[in-house]
């Protein structure tokens, strides 16, 4: 065999090589690659962390239903301390919620004068970090929830710098949509928030509950006179005008707000209460606050601003002030 001869059997050969070694590699990637998924309005069944990124897939809960003769409020008996907030920095715990990425997680953050910073707590109070939302401001962030938002499979979290008590911002106020994430996967930032611009549709209000159902953003007012709700697409980009969805008589204000995952029963707090209504399969968000609620327990606390359901339908609050208990409220199923 002469020299070229050679040298081509040897080209063609590492060429084979290359091509088989392409296809292999190929082929994992197509192996590893997960399913799309769908989202949906409420819950989570499992999380998959790839790189520092979480997605979290889901699955439609059916909405719990009331035994005849019984309230939204009959199922919490028992209140218990299931610890005290450990992070130092977080003194005027404003809004709370339970992540939807990451089990056994409560994100939180401070009233007014803090920075744009979220704190994940562990289920008995624990200091998990402390994560700068990058890409928001932080005027005055009264509330927080989770839910799904628009991009299939994953939750978000949706912060409500949405405090007017001094009536400067004629008006409008601002969300900011962060994918929601397991904080071990973060190292001292949230990326990806997105700045929603809302307009109430009649002036300024004063507000402190913000909680998501039914693919809105609900924001509910502090106004003395009546609870007003307000919503807006959970996918707005654009500066939006909400719109009125119904007015609550309560005789208290509305420091926060939150929906159960299975979307079966809204909670509104204040300072001293904890209202609840219950909503049937097919029924609507205002549908449902047009009846009485009823009144579920509320914790003992100095100056109580948040409630947020897990997902086994227990709530947590938590009250202002420096390491403050951290209140779990259940009973039967």
């Amino acid at each position: 065999m002469d020299r070229r001869s050679w040298l081509l059997i040897v080209a063609i050969s590492i060429g084979a090589i290359a091509i088989a070694l392409f296809l292999a590699s190929r082929n994992e990637e197509l192996v590893a690659t997960p399913p799309a998924t769908t989202a949906a309005d409420v819950a989570t069944t499992t999380t998959t962390t790839v790189a520092t990124t979480t997605t979290t897939s889901t699955t439609t809960r059916p909405r719990s239903t009331l035994a005849p003769g019984t309230t939204a409020c009959d199922r919490y008996t028992e209140v218990a301390v299931a610890g005290a907030v450990a992070s130092e920095a977080l003194t005027e715990t404003s809004g709370i919620t339970a992540s939807r990425a990451a089990t056994d997680v409560i994100w939180a953050h401070n009233d007014s004068g803090d920075d744009a910073t979220l704190y994940a707590l562990g289920p008995a109070g624990e200091d998990l970090g402390a994560f700068v939302v990058t890409g928001a401001l932080a005027f005055d962030w009264e509330d927080i929830a989770s839910g799904p938002g628009p991009e299939a499979g994953l939750s978000y979290l949706y912060i409500g710098d949405i405090g007017d008590n001094f009536d400067i911002r004629d008006g409008r106020v601002t969300i900011y949509r962060v994918p929601d994430q397991d904080p071990k996967t973060l190292t001292d930032s949230l990326p990806g928030a997105v700045a929603l611009t809302l307009d109430f549709p009649d002036g300024g209000h004063d507000a402190e509950a913000v909680f998501i159902a039914d693919g809105f953003i609900h924001i509910v007012t502090k106004d003395p006179s009546g609870a007003q709700v307000y919503r807006a697409p959970i996918g707005t980009d654009d500066a939006t005008v909400m719109e009125l969805v119904t007015s609550v008589e309560l005789g208290a204000v509305v420091t926060a707000a939150d929906v159960s995952w299975d979307g079966s029963t809204i909670a509104f707090r204040g300072y001293d209460t904890v209202w609840m209504w219950h909503r049937g399969a097919d029924m609507s968000v205002g549908e449902a606050l047009a009846s009485p609620p009823c009144e579920a327990p509320a914790p003992d606390e100095r100056q109580g601003e948040s409630l947020a359901f897990r997902t086994d339908g227990t709530y947590s609050t938590i009250s202002e002030g420096s390491n403050p208990e951290l209140h779990l409220v259940g009973g039967t199923s």
